[in-house]
């Protein structure tokens, strides 16, 4: 099971993304987990690591309609999404819109972007927009995770040809790349940038795949 959290700041929005998802013939099953945005971005980073979802989709405007929260939400779906993405590289993120030329103008990715009518599926062609959408979704997921498992285990082998006295330049910098890819993966924020890099150490490579090993164990526990 993939869980898809969203967020936007009508409750009503939120019911019509429950029900998109739980009415969508996935060859996966997916769950919704839906959030009213926080007031504080940095407090809705922790809360987004805090509920461990397989993708996060956001509505793009975070601050528009008042009805179901009561204070000011000073950023957008597409800062946080760029936000978080910060911390966790290459993680799936989606925004949902009404106003996709506004979206697409702010984001460095235009193909996240989706008009939010694709819940709805009310006019001709909408269908295949959602099946599209959350295809997608899936997608993403899914090359996410290969890529992260397949650059480990890809990783884990660099390192024994170094062991062996066999490592050339070229297996160097792949062993550098990889190291940087995977770091990136669990916290870019707070990786080295990979110019500073040189031939990774044994100990740090190991904290790295231990690290990856949890991130790779949370992913597989949402699919049970």
């Amino acid at each position: 099971m993939y869980e898809l959290l969203f967020i936007d700041e009508e409750k009503e929005t939120l019911e019509d993304f429950e029900d998109f998802v739980e009415n969508f013939p996935a060859k996966i099953e997916l769950k919704a987990i839906t959030q009213v945005p926080l007031a504080d971005k940095e407090e809705m980073i922790e809360l987004i690591i805090k509920l461990s979802p397989d993708a996060l989709i956001a509505d793009f405007r975070l601050n528009e309609m008042k009805t179901d929260i009561d204070y000011n939400v000073p950023y957008n779906g597409v800062e946080l999404v760029e936000e978080f993405q910060s911390i966790r590289d290459n993680f799936p993120c989606f925004i949902l819109t009404a106003l996709d030329d506004d979206a697409v103008n702010q984001s460095d990715d235009v193909n996240i972007v989706y008009i939010k009518n694709v819940l709805h599926n009310k006019e001709e062609g909408e269908g295949k927009a959602k099946a599209k959408f959350l295809d997608r979704v899936v997608s993403q997921i899914e090359h996410y995770k290969s890529k992260i498992e397949n650059y480990k285990q890809e990783l884990i082998e660099l390192v024994k040809v170094r062991e062996s006295g066999k490592a050339d330049i070229s297996v160097e910098n792949r062993i550098v790349f990889l190291d940087d890819f995977l770091e990136k993966s669990i916290d870019a924020k707070n990786s080295i940038p990979i110019e500073f890099k040189t031939l990774s150490n044994s100990n740090k490579l190991d904290n790295i795949l231990n690290k990856v090993d949890e991130l790779l164990n949370k992913l597989d526990d949402n699919d049970k």
